[in-house]
């Protein structure tokens, strides 16, 4: 678990209800990564949801494209909350890294709870997929 004002600093969480943040502030579990390590594989089953907190992760795609996460508060791990549960991406550890850890589990119960806050997680993470597709297909933009 972690303080509510940790995560109310992420713009991914900025229009939520002090409410919203207070129940995934107590679900959350802050993690550290060092430079090299994997945090998830391409393909591999998506168990866990993250928000950067500080550092910077590469994202590598298996159709050989990649970008760097490097913004506090920027997602990771969408795949674990939606079908088919399989990360798309390879999320490496570029520099000392924490990321606050939302396993899918307790998200699901969270939204079984409150399905308003699940609509609204989805509604961004919908928003991120889209901002992400070029980077996860094979089209090329003109």
């Amino acid at each position: 678990m972690i303080h509510s004002e940790e995560l109310r600093q992420s713009p991914f969480l900025a229009d939520f209800t002090e409410s919203d943040i207070a129940h995934l502030a107590q679900i959350a579990l802050p993690t550290r990564w060092r430079p090299g390590e994997a945090i998830f594989s391409a393909r591999s089953p998506a168990k866990y949801l993250y928000i950067l907190k500080s550092g910077s992760i590469l994202l590598c795609f298996p159709n050989g494209r990649s970008f760097v996460v490097r913004e506090p508060g920027q997602l990771l791990g969408w795949s674990s909350l939606v079908s088919p549960f399989h990360y798309t991406a390879t999320g490496l550890c570029l520099t000392e890294s924490t990321l606050f850890q939302f396993p899918n589990s307790e998200l699901y119960k969270l939204f079984q709870m409150d399905a308003g806050l699940g609509q609204r997680v989805m509604q961004k993470i919908a928003a991120i997929m889209q901002e992400r597709k070029p980077y996860r297909t094979r089209e090329i933009r003109a």
